[in-house]
């Protein structure tokens, strides 16, 4: 029977601790590498990094850790995608408003709204532009206004 020493399982112990410490090390400036890839696009910012994880062992990840960009590029991504579908998108039809008496949308050109007749302006006889109901005189065209209808006498 082979007889094993304490000095022998004392040096096994310690080669197994050591082996353990130096693959903890290595995977963590793999750690080190693979974040900083997810962090910025640049290699030459990767490689300094791991060189950071590698140099002062244990304590070089932890200053990665302090120094490293707060989000990932996902992070970024996702982020300016959000604030894209935030901003207010761009009507498609003409300009609208809100009718002040029934509060439907309808366009800026109306003259009356055509869900509760409410009339905002006119039309000129001279030349045929919105006017507002209090004008007495057209100011495109200096034609003195009359008595307002929601038609276009004359024409």
């Amino acid at each position: 029977m082979i007889a094993i020493s304490g000095t022998t399982l004392l040096g096994v112990g310690v080669a197994a601790v050591v082996i353990y410490l130096v693959v903890l090390w290595i995977a963590l400036a793999f750690y080190v590498f693979r974040d900083a890839r997810r962090r910025s696009p640049s290699w030459l910012f990767a490689i300094l990094a791991t060189l950071l994880g590698l140099v002062p062992p244990f304590l070089g990840a932890l200053i990665y850790l302090v120094v490293r960009p707060p989000r990932t590029l996902d992070e970024d991504r996702a982020l300016a995608l959000e604030e894209e579908a935030l901003r207010e998108p761009e009507p498609l039809g003409p300009p609208q408003r809100p009718c002040p008496t029934c509060g439907r949308e309808i366009e800026e050109e109306f003259i009356i709204c055509p869900y509760c007749r409410t009339q905002f302006a006119r039309r000129c006889n001279g030349c045929d532009r919105a006017l507002r109901l209090g004008w007495s005189v057209c100011p495109y065209c200096a034609t003195e206004v009359g008595a307002h209808s929601l038609t276009r006498a004359g024409r």
